[in-house]
């Protein structure tokens, strides 16, 4: 097992957060956090990887107490992809990607060693950023600089990947690659990867186990078939969908019903 979450209680002052949410994402497997806006997917991921700090509940890294390791020790476990990145420095693609290798250096800034190097030219060539690679990073599109970041993020050689809307400014094509990408590395490198994600079929399709959100609690986790259905859909987003059968072992496509929100006198 490598990350997991039990009872975890977190608020921010009077405002609720998250309540009592339980998570397992274990080794080998990309683990899909779906739910409606403020369901709570970037709290829990932050609580995971010990941005924020839990109220009660507890949350084990490789069998032991979060908490337990000191900062650069889960730096070297834990890498962390957020949602949104302003970059404040003109950095190139591969100064960002080594970046990720800092915890494995320290203090030793601008020392890389051929481990180093090799890992971040690996995750540039996963990315499929070489031809960005002495890029300033201020002058990418915002799906670029996405797939910079999960470059780093792979660079940084931790066990465990938590990325919150990986996808994001990802247009199909790259959304499909980059979501292969990390499903292909959890299972060869027996990674754990946990990733929030709002396109339903694209979680379906990629993730071994998907767990479903909704006011900050986490409403159900398993296979695609056994979360992705209409019933706990419309609990969890308030919409009505077809979820077609998953006949000959397929995984389940999602279907919007167009009608719920065609109105009156529209097409």
């Amino acid at each position: 097992m490598a990350i997991s979450g039990s009872n975890i209680t977190f608020g921010y002052g009077r405002r609720f957060g998250i309540e009592q949410a339980t998570i397992v994402a274990t080794n080998g497997q990309l683990v899909g956090l779906i739910g409606g806006n403020g369901s709570g997917k970037t709290t829990l991921l932050k609580l995971l990887c010990g941005i924020l700090p839990c109220r009660s509940g507890s949350i084990l890294l490789d069998g032991q107490p979060l908490q337990h390791y000191p900062p650069n020790e889960r730096a070297r476990r834990i890498a962390w992809v957020p949602q949104s990145y302003a970059p404040a420095f003109g950095y190139t693609v591969e100064q960002l990607v080594l970046l990720g290798r800092l915890p494995h250096r320290g203090l030793a800034i601008g020392f890389e060693s051929e481990q180093d190097l090799a890992a971040a030219q690996e995750a540039i060539a996963l990315m499929e950023l070489e031809p960005l690679r002495h890029e300033p990073i201020t002058q990418l599109s915002g799906g670029e600089l996405q797939r910079a970041l999960i470059a780093k993020s792979l660079a940084q050689g931790c066990g465990t990947l938590l990325l919150d809307e990986p996808n994001a400014h990802l247009d199909i094509a790259r959304q499909a690659s980059v979501m292969a990408t990390l499903r292909q590395r959890a299972a060869a490198h027996g990674l754990c990867v946990v990733a929030s994600i709002h396109d339903l079929n694209l979680a379906s399709t990629f993730c071994d186990s998907i767990v479903m959100m909704s006011a900050g609690r986490v409403l159900a986790q398993g296979l695609p078939q056994e979360v992705l259905r209409p019933e706990p859909l419309a609990a969890a987003f308030g919409v009505q969908v077809e979820v077609q059968p998953n006949a000959y072992g397929e995984r389940p496509a999602i279907r919007y019903r167009y009608a719920q929100w065609q109105k009156e006198g529209g097409e």
